[in-house]
């Protein structure tokens, strides 16, 4: 099972990743959004990561030679897109940049995951739905429709996770992996206490 950090914001964040050291570290590079960084941020977090860190840049309905121009500035390893972006996009990101793409999902009944498969992505992120809202929201998704749909697509599952909920998350969906953002925070910032006991929960133990 794999893990992914989301919506860190500063080389603070990195360093408590770098503690505890999960799969993926996620940053927010479009703006105007809660966890939203600047590329040079990202370019020193990315810098700052251990190496065995994959480094996920998220985008929101971006134009194509916008996020180009973003990954020009920051070295990432995974580009992963959070809005209503389409399997064309999807394509010419690919092939214009070689690097996996992810394709974030807020899941509102199976027809909603089957559609997502059709777009190509490497990777969904199947998270929860608040009409309006993209990501972060803290909202769990419906576990038991996505164990039901049973994706072909291998996916993280996103949404409302916390130390509390994570292991009978798992147990129900089933994913390749766990994403956190909201659920690792206290008051708004990285809990290094919370990303630990992911950490222990998956992997019965953290790297530190």
């Amino acid at each position: 099972m794999k893990i992914k950090f989301c919506g860190c914001r500063c080389v603070e964040d990195v360093e408590k990743c770098n503690v505890v050291m999960p799969d993926y570290m996620g940053m927010i590079l479009s703006k105007g959004f809660q966890r939203t960084i600047d590329p040079e941020t990202a370019r020193q977090m990315v810098r700052e990561k251990e190496r065995g860190i994959v480094a996920a840049g998220i985008f929101v309905d971006e134009p194509l030679d916008v996020m180009l121009r973003t990954l020009d500035q920051v070295p990432l390893d995974i580009i992963q897109l959070h809005g209503h972006e389409n399997s064309e996009m999807i394509f010419q990101l690919r092939k214009k940049t070689g690097l996996p793409v992810w394709k974030a999902v807020r899941v509102q009944n199976e027809n909603t995951i089957k559609e997502a498969q059709k777009l190509g992505a490497d990777m969904l992120v199947l998270e929860g739905f608040i009409k309006g809202k993209i990501g972060g929201t803290g909202v769990t998704a419906d576990w038991d429709l996505i164990a039901k749909a049973r994706p072909l697509t291998p996916f993280f599952l996103a949404g409302g996770l916390s130390p509390e909920n994570v292991r009978e998350a798992m147990k129900i969906v089933q994913p390749v992996g766990v994403d956190l953002s909201s659920g690792i925070e206290t008051a708004g910032k990285k809990d290094i206490e919370k990303m630990k006991k992911i950490v222990d929960i998956i992997r019965g133990g953290y790297n530190g």
